[in-house]
């Protein structure tokens, strides 16, 4: 079984710890001058990343951070193996340019974009940025959005009439045409959350939850997805915290207030806690932790290992 396991790069972490000369406890202490600026940090966690063999780094949304499109398009180059996942809500623009934007962004990474689309949230907060859609309309904007994006890219001419995107004998010439589509991660645990995935998603994200609970929700999507003659991979967004000993994880994560959804313990129980997920039928797994520099290089030379050889060795006896 093939497993994706990406690191997530959140740019709303703490500018204390991101910043040049910022103290850093454990691993390394950060001593970049102060000529270095924020984006020198986004690359070093793209390169720890790459250096400890994950596949990818996920980029969320945060509506006052930097844009994780932007992010993405400047660390490509830093990191040239790893999947590249910016998250954006559907409400950042037309649809179409969207698709141009990520065809470019293809053929100058040798297609290591993927497309994660945002939670809309609340519309309180969506009202903030400019979006007033109603909320019984969200999920339907971005089903429209992807069959624009994608439709634009499959064909020419392509045409299509929404209510909230149109576009009229549209479509890429070559060679835009000729690099594939981001792969598409959606995420949500409502009944219209997992019927758009059903439609229109490659990956669906779940949050942390008891497998009790995710198996569930993974049941639902898959029966939904039958109805639709597709199916969809499993995906988790799994905060973590791991140390040598297993008490000074779980302190070290009372401290920096992780929920009660990440895993914390020992580099092999946070292993064997990840690879319960993937024998559950898991195959994405979006890596968190507080101070994300020096747990990319943590998780990634002292956890990684461990779970890559269990899920292999499952593999093997399948």
């Amino acid at each position: 079984m093939t497993i994706r396991v990406y690191w997530q790069l959140d740019v709303a972490e703490d500018a204390a710890r991101s910043e040049p000369g910022a103290r850093q406890s454990g691993l390394f202490r950060d001593v970049r001058p102060s000529t270095l600026n924020r984006y020198d940090y986004y690359a070093q966690v793209a390169q720890a990343a790459a250096q400890t063999a994950f596949d990818g780094l996920f980029v969320p949304h945060r509506p006052q951070s930097d844009d994780s499109n932007i992010v993405v398009a400047a660390i490509a180059r830093e990191a040239p193996r790893l999947s590249l996942i910016p998250e954006f809500p559907a409400s950042a623009g037309s649809a179409v340019y969207a698709a141009k934007q990520a065809v470019s962004f293809q053929r100058q990474t040798h297609e290591r974009l993927g497309w994660a689309i945002a939670d809309a949230g609340e519309a309180a907060e969506r009202a903030r940025d400019g979006d007033h859609v109603p909320e019984e309309q969200v999920h339907a904007r971005v089903e429209e959005f992807l069959t624009v994006a994608r439709g634009v890219h499959a064909e020419r001419p392509f045409s299509f009439a929404g209510a909230h995107f149109e576009v009229e004998g549209g479509g890429f010439h070559e060679p835009l045409n000729r690099v594939a589509f981001p792969k598409v991660f959606l995420q949500g645990e409502s009944e219209e959350a997992l019927a758009l995935s059903a439609r229109a998603a490659d990956v669906h994200l779940f949050a942390a939850a008891p497998l009790s609970r995710l198996g569930g929700l993974a049941g639902t999507l898959d029966g939904l997805a039958l109805r639709e003659g597709r199916s969809i991979e499993l995906g988790l967004v799994q905060p973590v915290l791991a140390r040598e000993d297993a008490g000074d994880a779980r302190r070290d994560a009372a401290r920096a207030g992780l929920p009660d959804t990440a895993i914390a313990g020992s580099y092999a129980e946070v292993a064997e806690r990840l690879a319960e997920s993937a024998a559950s039928g898991f195959r994405h797994f979006v890596l968190a932790a507080p101070s994300s520099l020096e747990e990319a290089y943590r998780i990634g030379q002292h956890v990684l290992p461990r779970f890559r050889a269990l899920t292999e060795r499952v593999a093997a006896t399948a």
